[in-house]
């Protein structure tokens, strides 16, 4: 059995409780139990407010924390409700553990549920086309770059990844930076990217993600009809070959670097650029050998813009073999969706359900969201009424200005009509385990990345195989939202 940090059995007494009637405290003398999976901040979070849901509903509230491996084992957890990593809903969904979200709760005031950005909804919190979890945010990766480098050098933030690529070589030469350059024995860099195991493939992804996401296909990591990986493509090597690239103009360290080691390392004056996303809870855990914001004097002066990832004019289209110019109006940027984020769900034992999907719904809605969210570096914002709030939800480090500007970029990201998913079926952690590993291969120059990315899909052949070919190719279809 998983041990539980139980952070409150019993709710604080609310004082003047004694006024309030009957009818408004519905669910008094029931205690719901929720199970926080793999994330502490957010559990101590929702604990602080125990006394204010039990104010609201009459119901007391156990958190307990647990760790993923734990929630998704043999046996689900005897909680009524779970709050845990957005990719893992599928698992969840597929084995018959959770409640579809009902029309009460879609419709409800509380959560608001018209005012969430259409890919939180969409992707994260649905499963086929039934939506099963509570959205509490999921990051994406966006282009962060120096304000004051790109008006130096009279440059525009990157829209393509050729320009993205190139402009990674011109901050990379202190002498085309001039006066703006950092000290010559300073640590800089072009660019900086996520290349740390566990996330150097989907640093992969969200480059391929504009070249593989063609207008007339649905496939994108697997053939829906056979399952064959389809990762050794044109469109994921092409990807590869342009990483492998610009590794050249990142410090050492990036090969250890996790998301937010590269946004210490950008708002440390050591890059021009980086891929990654910004979260107020970045400045409450610090990361080990990473540098700080006082240990540069340009980081107190820093300017930081934030940009869409970039995109591709052109798709390839597996069915014909040739790349695609995009038409008028299609945006040629694709977002890369299932990266982390927290998801809240009922449980399908629950006792007390219609509690449960009460207490998710008051959790993820506007008025206590920003006091929940926030706590985790798995989240961001994902309501339009978050925009307005962006300083709660971006490094405080960065100002007002920037932090708005991520905000409204999250906004767009997040409401595209064409989005790239990671992996969210049974085996994800396997899968992306086998791509981190050829995605360091190739970056390290141990291989091509044409070899390298057909070890990763030989891979993912015998993972598909050991989980079941007609299980896998199920679950791979309703994950692209098909019934």
């Amino acid at each position: 059995m998983p041990t539980l940090l139980f952070l409150g059995c019993t709710a604080e007494k609310q004082h003047g409780g004694e006024a309030a009637a009957e009818k408004e405290l519905p669910w008094k003398g029931v205690t719901l139990r929720l199970a926080v999976a793999g994330d502490a901040r957010l559990a101590e979070a929702i604990g602080r407010l125990r006394s204010e849901w039990q104010a609201t509903t009459g119901a007391e509230l156990e958190v307990a924390e647990m760790t993923e491996s734990a929630l998704i084992g043999d046996k689900p957890h005897a909680a009524d409700a779970i709050i845990y990593p957005a990719y893992d809903l599928g698992v969840l969904v597929e084995r018959g553990w959770l409640l579809a979200l009902p029309e009460k709760s879609l419709n409800s005031d509380e959560l608001a549920w018209a005012e969430i950005f259409e890919a939180d909804k969409t992707f994260d919190a649905s499963w086929g086309a039934v939506s099963y979890g509570f959205p509490l945010g999921s990051p994406t990766f966006v282009c962060c770059y120096r304000k004051d480098l790109l008006a130096k050098l009279d440059r525009q933030p990157p829209q393509s990844w050729a320009e993205y690529q190139e402009l990674s070589e011109v901050l990379a030469d202190r002498e085309k930076l001039g006066d703006a350059a950092p000290a010559t024995d300073a640590p800089w860099s072009g660019t900086m990217e996520p290349l740390a195991e566990g996330w150097a493939g989907l640093t992969l992804l969200a480059r391929a993600a504009a070249y593989a996401k063609h207008r007339n296909h649905f496939s994108t990591l697997f053939d829906m009809q056979s399952m064959d990986p389809l990762i050794a493509g044109a469109p994921f090597v092409r990807a590869l070959e342009e990483l492998t690239a610009a590794r050249s103009h990142m410090p050492e360290e990036a090969i250890d670097a996790s998301p937010q080691r590269v946004h210490e390392t950008l708002l440390a004056g050591q890059c021009g650029m980086a891929l990654t996303w910004t979260s107020g809870a970045f400045n409450e855990e610090p990361v080990a050998e990473a540098p700080t914001f006082e240990e540069s004097a340009t980081a107190k002066s820093l300017e930081i813009g934030f940009v869409e990832l970039p995109g591709s004019p052109q798709a390839f289209n597996p069915k014909t073999g040739e790349w695609d110019e995009r038409r008028e109006g299609e945006s040629p940027r694709v977002p890369l969706v299932g990266l982390a984020g927290r998801l809240g769900s009922v449980m399908a034992e629950s006792a007390h359900a219609d509690a449960a999907f009460q207490l998710l719904a008051w959790l993820s809605g506007p008025q206590w969201s920003k006091r929940v969210a926030t706590a985790s570096t798995g989240t961001t914002l994902y309501r339009k009424s978050h925009v307005e709030a962006s300083g709660d939800w971006a490094d405080p480090r960065l100002g007002d200005a920037a932090a708005l500007d991520y905000a409204e970029m999250v906004e767009r990201s997040l409401s595209s009509a064409e989005l790239f998913g990671a992996p969210r079926i049974e085996g994800r952690a396997r899968y992306l385990a086998a791509l981190d590993l050829s995605v360091r291969e190739a970056v390290s120059g141990k291989a091509t990345s044409e070899d390298a990315l057909q070890t990763a899909a030989d891979e993912w052949r015998k993972i598909t195989a050991d989980l079941g070919l007609e299980r896998q190719r199920s679950a791979y279809r309703r994950s692209l939202g098909l019934k």
